[in-house]
């Protein structure tokens, strides 16, 4: 079950704060929320996700192209900040699915460094996919220096000339403590990061229920 609060440090914290809205955005079934309290527990978890990248149980690199350096299952490492934001995911998910509680199929941290970046790519095994964003890392004279875009023919204002025919980019506004939530189908995919701070975000792949199997097989010729 999806816990009421949680404490961090001195403090007892909500997962779902009184009056904590979800702003709905252009494209369909698209939510965002923004939590204010972020500055109670991102330095830690920026530190955690740091400490953690470096134990080989939850470091996975793939190659430059994918994602950064995932640190896997941030529910298991037994840090509350990490548990507080993991507890948020899946409040938003639930709430965007109707339902009391969910199931998450998979999760990690991405830690993207000056060169990393994420190919154009949509999750399996999830009916909703939830992106927390921890460190938007250094800005430059770039615009979409680390951007999170999506380029779908199903999102209508990727699509703006012509039907089905995918002819710009939708690039969501986020900040430091914001929780996007949208359709696992949708493709989407992040800029290359040239900053020197590492750019930091968690996602999670999410179900009513759970799914056979684990989330190796997707990836099984």
């Amino acid at each position: 079950m999806i816990p009421q609060s949680l404490q961090i440090g001195d403090a007892t914290v909500p997962v779902w704060p009184p009056g904590q809205e979800i702003g709905m955005l252009a494209p369909p079934n698209m939510g965002l929320v923004d939590f204010s309290d972020h500055e109670l527990y991102h330095s830690s978890l920026i530190s955690t996700i740091l400490e953690m990248e470096r134990d080989p149980r939850y470091r996975d690199w793939i190659f430059e192209g994918g994602c950064g350096t995932k640190v896997r299952d941030p529910h298991e490492w037994g840090k509350p900040e990490a548990s507080l934001v993991h507890a948020r995911a899946m409040k938003l998910a639930a709430k965007a699915l109707n339902v009391e509680d969910v199931v998450v199929d998979d999760c990690w941290a991405n830690v993207y460094r000056a060169g990393n970046y994420c190919m154009p790519h949509s999750h399996l095994r999830a009916t909703a996919s939830v992106i927390y964003f921890l460190d938007l890392g250094d800005d430059d004279d770039d615009p979409g220096n680390g951007k999170l875009y999506f380029c779908d023919v199903r999102i209508p204002c990727c699509c703006a000339h012509e039907p089905g025919r995918m002819t710009q980019l939708f690039i969501p506004q986020v900040y430091a403590g914001s929780l996007l939530i949208f359709p696992a189908e949708y493709v989407h995919a992040v800029n290359p990061y040239r900053g020197a701070r590492p750019r930091i975000t968690l996602s999670w792949n999410i179900n009513r229920t759970s799914l056979p199997g684990n989330r190796a097989d997707g990836w099984k010729a």
